[in-house]
């Protein structure tokens, strides 16, 4: 059983056990075999307080999901208060792995919904919020050229698809694999790929270098997955 939240009104702190419970079973199963019978039995509660405070399964998700983002834009915003950018990006870049490792699954039950259903507030909560998150990444790495610590000419756009990109893949691969989602060394050596860029100018021959060095990467990541029988297949995500 969900642990119940201690602050707030009654009625807060069942929304809030009961959104607990609703990631849990959201990330166990998908958006679409998740039951709100489930739900309420993880919660404590009886099916009709979920209907109590969530009008149907999708609004319910919608809240899993905006709780969801709104922890990881705190997060983001305070892994980059202090330090240099470059450290900035370390932090923020091992934050995002860290939670891929806790929450992947939840990540790709909303995402996969968010498709499903476009048009949706949930697709609209998860564009937006993509969206807000990332530009901490991208005014991190404006700063980072600013300062010297990657080339200036590195487009700002590359450098944010190579860390998400590479990270999703691998994880994906992981999933794909049965094995826990762990891409903390993968996001540590694409930090280091990027400011090792700042030693020379960002040409189309050393892009196309940094590249070959991101495919060796991945290709080891790779190396190391055998499929289970009953593999987590890719999903593709919503663009930012």
């Amino acid at each position: 059983m969900i642990e119940r939240a201690a602050a707030g009104t009654k009625s807060e702190r069942t929304r809030a056990t009961v959104r607990a419970a609703a990631a849990e079973c959201f990330a166990a199963s998908g958006f679409q075999a998740a039951t709100t019978a489930e739900i309420a039995r993880r919660a404590g509660v009886s099916e009709g307080t979920v209907f109590l405070h969530y009008s149907n399964k999708l609004g319910l998700l919608t809240a899993v999901t905006r709780e969801f983002y709104e922890s990881l834009q705190r997060q983001g915003e305070q892994a980059v208060a202090d330090g240099t950018p470059t450290e900035q990006l370390r932090r923020l870049v091992s934050d995002w792995c860290a939670m891929m490792a806790q929450k992947w699954d939840l990540v790709q039950a909303y995402i996969h919904a968010a498709q499903t259903f476009p048009g949706t507030e949930l697709a609209e909560v998860v564009i937006e919020s993509n969206r807000r998150y990332t530009r901490i990444y991208t005014g991190v790495i404006d700063e980072m050229k600013a300062a010297g610590e990657l080339d200036e000419t590195f487009p700002t756009a590359l450098a944010r698809d190579m860390i998400f990109g590479t990270l999703e893949h691998s994880a994906r691969g992981q999933r794909y694999a049965g094995r826990p989602v762990n891409t903390v060394d993968v996001g540590r050596q694409i930090v280091d790929l990027l400011v090792g860029s700042s030693r020379q100018s960002a040409s189309d021959e050393k892009l196309a270098r940094i590249e070959k060095k991101l495919d060796r990467l991945l290709d080891r990541e790779s190396s190391n997955i055998v499929p289970t029988d009953d593999p987590v297949g890719p999903r593709d995500t919503v663009k930012r």
